[in-house]
């Protein structure tokens, strides 16, 4: 081989290696910078869930406190009246002398409330209320103190709620609405509506006749409908009596005050279900951030085995310029 050849050669291998040489450097400079890129987004990403675990954990689900529920005038007055139906009141308590005494004390206020406010507006013909079926129809002191005795019901709750009742009732009958439908029933003229009935009635009737004997030998019992015409003295449509409109914001106001307890006893229930699956994820963050911190310091320890190979690359080119 002759000494132009060999120098080509030789100038084409330093070539080749010098293109090596700059594509490696740059390769490991990009692979320098997406490291510290990654690294920094590490490490922040780790941040935020280290903080944002924290945050959760440190909830406290027996923080939460259910609402306290409230019904109010206009929620009884707001009734629809055409639907309202003075249907019996649920079960409730039996305790001490002075619970009896508050409860007897209360069905006086509270059919006060009702002889004051909505009795005079009672038609001529109307029935009065009296104190015993007043107590049976709104109070039934009896299931009440039975209920507590059975520890069903705490009397203290309970007269708060009666308290709570008289005020709103209080005020539902002083609202110009309820005045309005009790000055209409006053005046409102009852008319009579005939309709027909049909009930069924046990009829005995002979299932065997023997003819040869000219005599009944089985006798059997079937249901027979019979027809009756019932007559009835209606109110115009939506008016309704002062009894029945005391009965249907009585009945409204337990139905809504039941309902609204429940809403926020589940609304409790849910934001507790909530802090607790808070603190579940928070721990699985704070879990995650600790292993992303992890991961940093590998990339970190790659960051400087790729450093140190660089440092050691200048070196030798520098110890290759010497020589």
């Amino acid at each position: 081989m002759s000494d132009s050849t060999y120098e080509d050669d030789l100038d084409s291998r330093r070539n080749f290696s010098s293109i090596l040489n700059r594509a490696e450097r740059i390769y490991l400079a990009v692979l320098r910078a997406l490291a510290l890129i990654f690294a920094t987004l590490l490490l922040l990403y780790a941040a935020w869930l280290g903080a944002s675990g924290l945050y959760k954990v440190s909830k406290d689900a027996e923080s939460v406190k259910e609402a306290t529920a409230a019904v109010t005038a206009e929620d009884l007055t707001a009734i629809d009246l055409k639907s309202a139906e003075a249907a019996p009141q649920g079960k409730s308590p039996d305790p001490a002398k002075q619970q009896r005494a508050y409860y007897e004390d209360f069905n006086k206020r509270y059919l006060a409330l009702y002889r004051s406010k909505f009795e005079p507006f009672l038609q001529q013909n109307d029935a009065r209320a009296s104190e015993k079926d007043f107590e049976s129809r709104f109070l039934q002191i009896g299931d009440r103190l039975e209920a507590i005795k059975e520890g069903n019901l705490i009397f203290d709750a309970d007269k708060a709620d009666l308290e709570a009742l008289l005020k709103v009732m209080t005020e539902a009958a002083a609202a110009k609405v309820s005045q309005d439908r009790l000055r209409t029933y006053k005046t409102a003229r009852k008319t009579s509506v005939s309709r027909t009935v049909t009930d069924m009635r046990t009829e005995r009737y002979c299932s065997e006749y023997g003819y040869f004997i000219d005599m009944c030998i089985d006798w059997s019992t079937r249901q027979v409908p019979v027809r009756r015409t019932v007559t009835e003295v209606k109110l115009p449509e939506g008016v309704v009596s002062p009894r029945d409109l005391f009965s249907a914001y009585h009945d409204k106001y337990v139905t809504t005050l039941g309902d609204r307890r429940r809403e926020n006893a589940v609304a409790a229930e849910k934001a507790r279900a909530d802090i607790l699956e808070d603190n579940a994820a928070g721990a699985q963050s704070l879990w995650t951030a600790t292993q992303i911190v992890g991961l940093f310091i590998v990339l970190m320890f790659l960051f400087l085995l790729i450093a140190l190979e660089r440092h050691q690359r200048k070196i030798a080119q520098a110890q290759a310029v010497r020589d």
